[in-house]
């Protein structure tokens, strides 16, 4: 709108211009009218004066003094009958050289004499004088002052008219108001024509100035909408045909943005743009939750708090942005403003548009993730060697082992008939060994029990059910130790699918390891619940906890902490949930105790189902129907 103001504001100076030449113009027009009707009062009035002049002539040809009472008279009435209130003259007065009134149509003034010095300037002199006064303080008249001569131009008297300048100041006062009328037509055609030549160029603005608006506020699909057959016209139709392709760029360019963002978010790595000024220009999600931003603050505002906080990562961009330089895959230990740090590898790739720079992508992956990415391949990997040698191991394996077990009955058989004096030393040997081998073939079940593919046979259960058993078959073993078990076992839990002896398994390895971090006097919890759709059952104890090393290994294969450990327990125990589609995670703390939270999905959820199982009754580990 300011284009249309300023174009009102011309057209409002315009006219006032025009307005002021126009009253210029009168005013001088009516000037001029007043100087002529003036030079014509005064050439009436001395008209005027002649004419009574000769009129009079022969008292003007004598001696004014030697007039006689009847020619006195006869004049008089000369005088008063061209003399009236209401016509042009109004007093006619015949004065001696000596300034003395001789003789007028008024009587009562004769043999008056004049001694104002101004009536006095105004009466002699050779030339006829036309003044103009104001008469009797209300009458505006032209006194016309002739003189009378004698031969030789010798003055001896004066003819004095007074003249009433009533109808001339009618005629030429009406022009004042026959002015303003015309001044006004006059003003109303010039603005009337002014407003018709702007209206021929403010409806152009105007347009313009709409599709401005609209151009600006990212509306390129507008059109001009302009009648009118001008020189316009034709710029219109270019400037149409033009947002038309300036449209088709425009939606081509949203297609190829929304493709990048799609690309950006999909990526998993964080991924930061830059512009030339090294301000936010856009990111992905995974930067977002890689530094943990608040909701409420913007991502541009804690990235730029990250970047105070770590110099080096600073020092980075600022010298890939000096140097335009890319730089690939520099390790930094990043610090967020919660306290939390992020072992990163950050790249920098310079952006250029014309030769200038015009940015920087920045990517920057969690390097503790690729650390964990590795570790999984790894353990995948052991896990692959594990499984392809099982099979081909186990009867080495065994075979040794039962022929062992077997042996060392038969000593204890035979060494029962015998006497000897050390026959308790020698039982006690063979109890060790028997018991030796017993544990080094639990330990090498468990191990192919974790490298054998297992199908796992899922049944309809009801965990509380599996969760008593085993608090049955660890109830002795807690009294010994002085440990209190608690329940908090849920009975509106929904029943799931699940394979009983496997889930045992699971819940009866993280209590007997509860019960050896509470080493003596402690408690063990237990509780079911419903949780976001899914079943929770939750195991926590009060006994020492683990320390961040070993809570890092926790799952790992072979890694353990006990002596006489395998290190295979919690790897089975994870094996065995995620074959039920489910998650296994905990929370430790050092000197306070560990909860595990094991999430298993609900009937609906579940999808590898053993459909021949579903048919028969399901049974929980003591073999009952439930």
């Amino acid at each position: 709108m300011n284009g249309m103001k300023t174009v009102y504001k011309r057209i409002i100076i315009i006219f006032i211009l025009f307005s002021l030449i126009l009253v210029f113009s009168g005013i001088l027009l009516y000037n001029t009218y007043q100087g002529l009707g003036r030079e014509m009062i005064r050439r009436t009035a001395l008209l005027i004066g002649d004419s009574v002049s000769e009129i009079l002539a022969n008292a003007a040809d004598r001696d004014l003094e030697s007039l006689t009472p009847h020619e006195k008279s006869s004049l008089r009435r000369l005088m008063r009958s061209l003399t009236s209130e209401e016509g042009n003259i109004i007093h006619i007065l015949l004065i001696s050289d000596k300034m003395r009134i001789l003789l007028s149509s008024d009587r009562s003034v004769e043999g008056r004499e004049y001694t104002s010095p101004e009536e006095l300037k105004n009466l002699q002199g050779n030339a006829p004088k036309v003044i103009r006064k104001t008469w009797n303080d209300s009458v505006r008249v032209v006194d016309v002052i002739l003189p009378l001569m004698r031969e030789k131009n010798a003055v001896h008297g004066y003819l004095r008219l007074v003249l009433s300048q009533k109808e001339i100041q009618n005629v030429f006062g009406d022009i004042f108001y026959l002015f303003v009328p015309l001044g006004l037509v006059m003003a109303l055609l010039i603005g009337f024509s002014i407003y018709l030549v702007s209206r021929a160029y403010t409806k152009p603005l105007e347009t313009i100035e709409t599709m401005a608006e609209n151009i600006a506020q990212g509306d390129y699909s507008y059109r001009i909408n302009y009648e009118g057959q001008d020189e316009f016209t034709d710029t219109f139709s270019r400037i149409d045909a033009s947002l038309e392709k300036v449209n088709v760029m425009q939606a081509s360019y949203k297609k190829t943005e929304r493709r990048i963002n799609a690309l950006m978010q999909a990526v998993d790595e964080s991924i930061i743009l830059l512009d030339a000024k090294r301000a936010v220009s856009d990111y992905n999600e995974v930067a977002v939750d890689l530094f943990q931003c608040p909701v409420e603050m913007l991502f541009e505002s804690h990235f730029q708090q990250i970047i105070a906080m770590n110099k080096e990562l600073d020092e980075l961009i600022a010298r890939s942005f000096e140097r335009e330089e890319n730089v690939f895959g520099h390790e930094l230990n990043l610090w967020l403003p919660d306290g939390r740090h992020v072992l990163s590898r950050v790249t920098t790739f310079i952006l250029h548009d014309e030769n200038q720079v015009s940015g920087m992508l920045l990517t920057i992956k969690d390097q503790k993730l690729l650390n964990e990415l590795q570790n999984n391949l790894q353990r995948s990997m052991k896990f692959g060697v594990i499984a392809s040698l099982a099979s081909s191991i186990s009867h080495e394996i065994k075979n040794p082992l039962s022929s062992m077990a077997i042996h060392a009955e038969i000593l204890h058989m035979r060494l029962e008939e015998m006497e000897l004096e050390n026959k308790e030393a020698i039982d006690k040997s063979l109890n060790v060994l028997q018991n030796e081998v017993k544990r080094l073939n639990r330990i090498i079940n468990q191990f192919f029990n974790l490298a054998r593919v297992k199908k796992t046979d899922l049944n309809a259960i009801h965990i509380n059910t599996v969760l008593e058993d085993v608090i049955t078959l660890v109830h002795q073993q807690a009294i010994e130790r002085n440990i209190k078990i608690e329940k908090a076992l849920d009975p509106a839990v929904e029943r799931i699918y699940g394979d009983p002896d496997q889930l045992k398994q699971v819940f009866l390895n993280i209590v007997l390891n509860a019960f050896q971090a509470i080493h003596n006097t402690g408690t063990v919890r237990i509780a079911t619940r419903m949780d976001a759709g899914q079943l929770l059952v939750e195991i926590e104890d009060d006994g020492c906890g683990m320390p961040p090393e070993v809570q890092e290994r926790l799952f790992e294969l072979y890694f353990t902490t006990k002596h006489d450990g395998g290190g295979i327990g919690m790897a089975i125990c994870r094996n065995i949930v995620e074959a039920h589609e489910g998650q296994i995670d905990f929370k430790s703390v050092e000197k306070k105790g560990t909860t595990f939270y094991i999430r298993l999905p609900r009937m609906s959820q579940t999808t590898q189902i053993n459909i021949a199982a579903l048919r028969r009754p399901s049974l929980s580990s003591s073999g009952t129907a439930r």
